[in-house]
C-alpha cells in the first residue's frame, strides 16, 4: 500500500498525514516545496511520488465513471 492509499483508510499514520498535507500545499502553491518539506519533515520525492499516486489514483476513477455512462454531475447522488 502507498502512503496515498493509506492516507485514504481509517487510521492513516502520522506520515501519510503529513505527506497529504504537504502535497495540497505544493500543489496549491503555498509555499516552495524546499520549504513545505522542512515545515512538515518530509522528503520531497515522497511528496512527489504521493501527488503522482493520487494523480493514478484520481485518473482511473475518472475513467470508470466514463465507462459506467454515470453522468459525471450526479455521479454518487442517487
Amino acid at each position: 500500500m502507498n502512503m496515498f492509499e493509506e492516507s485514504l483508510t481509517s487510521e492513516p499514520s502520522e506520515k501519510s498525514i503529513a505527506l497529504s498535507k504537504a502535497a495540497q500545499d505544493v500543489v496549491y502553491g503555498k509555499a516552495g516545496m524546499v520549504r513545505i518539506c522542512a515545515h512538515y519533515n518530509v522528503l520531497e520525492q515522497s511528496v512527489v511520488q504521493f501527488i503522482i499516486d493520487k494523480t493514478v489514483y484520481e485518473t482511473k476513477a475518472e475513467i470508470e465513471r466514463a465507462r459506467s455512462d454515470i453522468d459525471p454531475d450526479n455521479y454518487g447522488n442517487q
